[in-house]
């Protein structure tokens, strides 16, 4: 995100930031850190998408976005039971400049999604902004680090090269650091894939409607980054169009706590299609999960895929 688009988000209220940050998809808000990935914060995904690392800031009041979610809780919510932004390490006497809590099903930019506004001080030079993301399965932490310029040029605030890299940690109950890595803004590189015929099995069904995945395949192997699904679906019973009004993909089943990773969109006729992102802490054994709603019969159709992710 450019640092001109972060300025105006200063003035943006909630429903308006959505759009001008374009963010359809949860996955699409991954842009400064992917999810803790080892021990305590092992079922964590926890994402922000802005700032970039190195923005200039002023200080005043901004918006954030981003995902916070704990896989492993069982009870409804989603397992995050707060985030807090501070200006340099908690830790270390940082200062506290905002909060938020994710929402399980009506978050402002999605599932699991969470918005808030921080006002940052004025306090002028080179700064890490922190955000913690608290697991309410087992009072672990998440956390994340951005470098921002605050209230000067960015060769100015840092006397080293402008920083690209944003860092992650996770803390247990207790405090301490059990894992610390520090990770670079991520590109993808997308495979598009010729739909085949479909041979996805069917959790539910409604007989008007006919629901199509072409690929991928069950039991195919499928690798970490974008990748394009495609297929078919309608409702015979819709007066005109197709009678489905959203689509949506999921890493294993949405019921038991499953990742949003995309939405389909209609192209030419009955023909669908959806950029996943494939995060890169979720290899092994999954099933993709399908589920398309119509408006025509207020009912919806799953279908599952069981792959294997890798690297």
């Amino acid at each position: 995100m450019s640092q001109s688009a972060l300025a105006r988000l200063r003035l943006l209220g909630p429903l308006t930031v959505a759009a001008a940050l374009g963010l359809g998809t949860l996955p699409a808000l991954a842009q400064t850190a992917p999810t803790t990935g080892s021990g305590a914060c092992s079922g964590i995904r926890f994402q922000l998408a802005n700032p970039d690392p190195g923005a200039m800031l002023e200080p005043g009041a901004y918006v954030l976005g981003g995902v916070a979610m704990d896989q492993r809780a069982t009870a409804q919510g989603t397992g995050i039971d707060h985030v807090e932004f501070f200006l340099d390490s908690r830790e270390a006497g940082g200062v506290k400049v905002g909060s938020a809590v994710p929402a399980r099903t009506t978050g402002p930019l999605g599932p699991n999604s969470f918005q808030a506004t921080i006002e940052l001080p004025d306090m002028i030079g080179g700064h890490d902004l922190f955000a913690y993301a608290h697991s309410s399965f087992n009072g672990a932490e998440s956390v994340i680090s951005v470098p921002i310029a605050l209230g000067e040029d960015v060769d100015k605030a840092f006397e080293t090269a402008p920083p690209t890299t944003v860092s992650e940690m996770c803390l247990t109950g207790s405090g301490a650091v059990t894992s610390t890595t520090t990770t670079a803004p991520t590109t993808s590189t997308t495979t598009t894939t010729t739909p085949t015929t479909s041979t996805t099995t069917t959790s539910t069904s409604a007989s008007t409607i006919r629901f199509e995945v072409g690929n991928p395949s069950p039991g195919d192997t499928i690798h970490v980054g974008g990748y394009v699904i495609e297929g078919t679906a309608s409702d015979s019973a819709a007066k005109q169009g197709t009678g489905i009004d959203r689509i949506e993909v999921f890493l294993d089943s949405r019921e038991e706590g499953g990742m949003m990773i995309g939405q389909g969109s209609f192209g030419s006729g009955t023909t669908w299609s959806a950029t996943v992102e494939l995060p890169d802490n979720q290899t092994g054994v999954h099933s993709l999960f399908f589920y398309a709603h119509s408006t025509a019969s207020d009912k919806e159709v799953v279908e599952s895929v069981p792959v294997t992710v890798e690297p």
